[in-house]
C-alpha cells in the first residue's frame, strides 16, 4: 500500500503566510494592489488579442444522430 506524505506541513506554512500577509499595513497592501492593476493594464492588449484569436477558430462539435 502506498503511503502518502503528510499534508499538514504545507497547510501550516500557508496559514503562517496568510497571517503574515494580513499583518501588513494597509499602505503596503495598497501598493501591491496598484502594482497588480498596472500588470493587468499591460496585459490587457495581449489578452484581448488572444481572445480575438480564439474567437476566430472554428469549432466543430460532432453530434450523433438520435439513436432511438
Amino acid at each position: 500500500m502506498k503511503k502518502y506524505p503528510d499534508v499538514a506541513e504545507p497547510y501550516k506554512r500557508k496559514e503562517a503566510h496568510r497571517k503574515n500577509e494580513a499583518k501588513r499595513p494597509i499602505s503596503e497592501k495598497m501598493v501591491i494592489a496598484s502594482r497588480l492593476r498596472e500588470v493587468q493594464e499591460k496585459l490587457a492588449p495581449i489578452r484581448a488579442a488572444n481572445k480575438a484569436k480564439r474567437s476566430q477558430r472554428k469549432v466543430n462539435i460532432p453530434v450523433r444522430p438520435n439513436q432511438d
